[in-house]
């Protein structure tokens, strides 16, 4: 199984391109990062913003982990602004049967600080932009692909992404063959 992570900065368009995504690979599907806990959810439960973060990420484990156990799917894609500490977290599913990869989606700060599709951005959201800007988001070192989608339709980002996991799922499965034939001599 391969749990894919789309990152990014707030308004790159990584669930847009998700949702696109899971319909182009086979047997996948999208968890929806932000119904895992709901604004009024979180207010209930009395959780500040970052303390929901850390909520829906704990919540997302949980459900990465049932659906690894399950192996119902080929892919489970996620869109999720990544940090150091949750790429270990999420590396630590891969075993055997389940690898982890990160994309990035990194189009320029003024694109993403553009209303995009039927987004309005407010004005915690454009803060929050450019402070993930300044944190990295849009770069950081243990992407497995970053893509500058700022001239590209969230089809064609999707198929490149499509294109790069093809690629790498090939790879190691020639590694792996060529791994047990060198093991059988």
């Amino acid at each position: 199984m391969l749990i894919l992570n789309i990152n990014g900065p707030i308004n790159a368009g990584k669930t847009t391109v998700s949702k696109i995504l899971v319909n182009l690979l086979p047997n996948a599907t999208f968890i929806e990062v932000d119904d895992l806990l709901s604004d009024e959810e979180q207010e209930a439960l009395g959780l500040s913003i970052q303390e929901g973060w850390y909520e829906r990420r704990n919540r997302l484990n949980k459900k990465l982990q049932i659906l690894k156990q399950s192996r119902e799917y080929n892919t489970v894609i996620f869109a999720y602004p990544i940090t150091d500490s949750s790429y270990h977290d999420w590396k630590a599913f891969e075993d055997e049967y389940t690898q982890f990869m990160n994309i990035t989606l990194a189009p320029g700060l003024e694109e993403c600080l553009k209303n995009r599709g039927i987004r309005k951005l407010n004005e915690w959201e454009e803060k929050r932009i450019r402070q993930m800007y300044e944190e990295g988001y849009h770069n950081r070192s243990f992407a497995d692909f970053i893509i500058n989608n700022e001239d590209q339709m969230p089809k064609q980002t999707a198929e490149i992404i499509k294109g790069f996991i093809e690629k790498q799922v090939h790879f190691q499965e020639q590694w792996f063959k060529h791994t047990l034939i060198r093991e059988a001599k």
